[in-house]
């Protein structure tokens, strides 16, 4: 079952604005202590921590894709 925009939480947005403005490169899961853990990823390669934990690892990936599509560039005013 996969999870629409609509249904986007706070966390979801604020990461994906988090990489529109470059601070982080991108968002990923990770397993933490048996979790699957969305975190994002810094340009440098290091973790930022965990904002949100799932105990099933579609829903994180789920909650991952939603983030990148959030993250796309809207498209311009000036292409229409």
């Amino acid at each position: 079952m996969m999870t629409t925009i609509s249904e986007t939480t706070v966390w979801q947005r604020n990461l994906a604005s988090v990489i529109r403005s470059g601070l982080i490169d991108r968002a990923e899961v990770v397993e933490l202590r048996g979790l699957h853990a969305v975190v994002g990823i810094y340009k440098d390669g290091s973790y930022s921590a965990p904002l949100a934990k799932y105990s099933e690892r579609r829903r994180a990936e789920d909650a991952v894709a939603i983030v990148h599509r959030l993250a796309e560039p809207a498209a311009l005013v000036e292409a229409n």
